[in-house]
């Protein structure tokens, strides 16, 4: 995983990075320092909420399908490094 793991900590922190922004905005949408869309807080404040979880979601699935299976023999190992190319693809 050594050629690997430069893409793994980019896209690691990109993931965490989301979560973090997400998390922010939902923040300052519930707390009405972001004007609520509509007028209408709550609805903001659910899909804010939403945008939360799947920026955890997609962290989870990064780490539990891509990075636990890098370096691994047969073809979960080299599914999992095609897929982290393909993830990291953009930023290259």
């Amino acid at each position: 995983m050594d050629d690997t793991q430069p893409m793994v900590d980019f896209l690691r922190d990109r993931y965490r990075d989301r979560i973090r922004t997400s998390e922010n905005i939902h923040s300052a949408v519930v707390e009405g320092r972001i004007p609520a869309l509509d007028g209408d807080r709550r609805k903001h404040a659910g899909f804010t909420l939403q945008s939360v979880h799947e920026a955890q979601s997609m962290l989870e699935l990064f780490e539990t399908t891509i990075v636990a299976h890098l370096g691994t023999a047969g073809p979960m190992g080299a599914i999992a490094e095609q897929q982290l190319r393909v993830l990291a693809r953009p930023f290259l």
